[in-house]
């Protein structure tokens, strides 16, 4: 099983689904709303806090379950983990 899922598959897979609701999933929320409402930034607003809670949770759990890549290329993760802790310990806790 893990021979077909790596870290980078999972960071991409996030990056790739986070993409798609702001490019396709926002505009079809705000079709048939009045003129005046501001759905697309509110939604898109809204959805910072998760993906940021994402990119954390998925970097705790690369080095829990990827051990080897982990020890190969730590700093990629550590980077993503200190950027997003920071991220969320100043603007979402």
């Amino acid at each position: 099983m893990r021979k077909y899922i790596k870290p980078h598959v999972i960071y991409l897979t996030w990056t790739i689904l986070i993409l798609l609701f702001w490019f396709i999933g926002i505009p079809i929320a705000d079709i048939g709303h009045a003129g005046g409402e501001q759905i697309p930034m509110t939604l898109f607003a809204y959805s910072i806090a998760p993906i940021i809670w994402g990119y954390f949770t998925i970097s705790i759990l690369v080095t829990i379950f990827f051990r080897d890549w982990f020890r190969n290329y730590w700093i990629v993760n550590v980077i993503i983990f200190s950027a997003t802790a920071f991220l969320l310990i100043k603007y979402v806790i």
